[in-house]
């Protein structure tokens, strides 16, 4: 089992859909963005890697920073492949990130 790492998310169902997350020493952020057309989430995260300057906001409204962000798509991961701890809603385990960032 490859080590875990914690995250925070919004947007849960069935498994966090929004997530951000610090992986050796930089910030990524996963989605897995509701499709209104197919009415259904999408069945892959996209990866983006978010500004070094990037702060998670403690307070208010900490999601608010994605409607200001220009975002581009450095890798996908299917959403099965993701394994989360027991609640699903605290870690994560980062061998996914580690392929799919082919780090």
């Amino acid at each position: 089992m490859s080590p875990m790492t914690n995250f925070r998310y919004v947007d849960f169902y069935d498994v966090p859909r929004t997530i951000v997350l610090r992986f050796q020493n930089r910030w990524f952020l996963l989605q897995s963005a509701f499709n209104d057309e197919l009415d259904e989430y999408e069945k892959e995260y996209s990866i983006y890697l978010l500004p070094d300057s990037f702060e998670p906001v403690q307070s208010g409204s900490p999601w608010k920073f994605l409607e200001e962000l220009e975002l581009n798509c450095i890798a996908k991961v299917p959403v099965n492949s993701v394994q989360f701890d027991s609640t699903k809603r605290k870690k994560l385990e980062t061998s996914v990130l580690l392929q799919a960032l082919q780090l």
